[in-house]
């Protein structure tokens, strides 16, 4: 049994090791972060659109479809007079169709609450159909360079990887401490919190895999207590 939360747990870990983890991170992303049509921009609505499609939904195969997505739907107002089932064409190849009918009640509700524009802060993110703390605080970061983290299965993953600390919640990406974690590992500007997020998202996708990680390639490897522990 865990005596203590992952916060009382991180305090145990060094400065040192913080610190590398950080500079490791985001200097292997420097060589190796992928390029994206989504992330060539800090467009609010192309930032939230990219969100909405990249849930549960492998980033290769939303590259497939996004810049169609966009040409057809380039804001609010398109989006909203969309019919779901046209939508739904345009994502088919993705999967999860049920997201037509949150995209376009998105963007009826922006429509209608916001004057057209994405909102620019957590809470009202987080009110539009489908969305969440990860997707809220993405845009934020992404669009509107607010020091913000962002925390999902994939980040929990590799905060308890090297770091060898524990949620005690079954569903980890919503435990209030990692997100606390997460948040203490932001760099200092909030300029650079965007592509600190993105390293996090890249190296999770390509090195600390859930299955078959590369730790023989891991440039954090020398302090990574889930290799370590091995």
């Amino acid at each position: 049994m865990i005596e203590t939360g992952p916060v009382e747990q991180f305090k145990g870990i060094s400065t040192y090791a913080k610190r590398f983890f950080r500079r490791q991170i985001i200097t292997w992303f420097g060589q190796n972060k992928r390029r994206f049509a989504w992330r060539e921009n800090n467009d609010p609505y192309r930032t939230l659109i990219a969100e909405m499609l990249l849930q549960q939904t492998d980033a290769g195969k939303v590259s497939l479809v996004y810049s169609e997505f966009i040409q057809r739907y380039p804001n609010t107002s398109e989006l909203a007079k969309a019919k779901p089932e046209d939508v739904q064409k345009f994502i088919s190849k993705i999967g999860l169709n049920y997201r037509a009918w949150r995209l376009v009640n998105i963007a009826k509700d922006i429509n209608e609450k916001f004057a057209g524009h994405v909102p620019d802060s957590e809470a009202e993110l987080m009110r539009l159909p489908g969305t969440g703390k990860y997707i809220a605080n993405a845009v934020l970061s992404a669009a509107f360079g607010r020091r913000t983290a962002v925390v999902d299965t994939n980040i929990v993953r590799i905060l308890e990887r090297f770091f060898g600390i524990q949620s005690q919640r079954p569903r980890a990406w919503t435990d209030h401490e990692i997100w606390h974690i997460a948040h203490n590992l932001l760099p200092r500007k909030s300029a650079d919190c965007r592509d600190w997020n993105y390293a996090l998202i890249d190296f999770c996708a390509l090195v600390c895999r859930h299955y078959n990680p590369k730790c023989s390639d891991c440039v954090c490897a020398k302090q990574c207590l889930y290799i370590l522990g091995r």
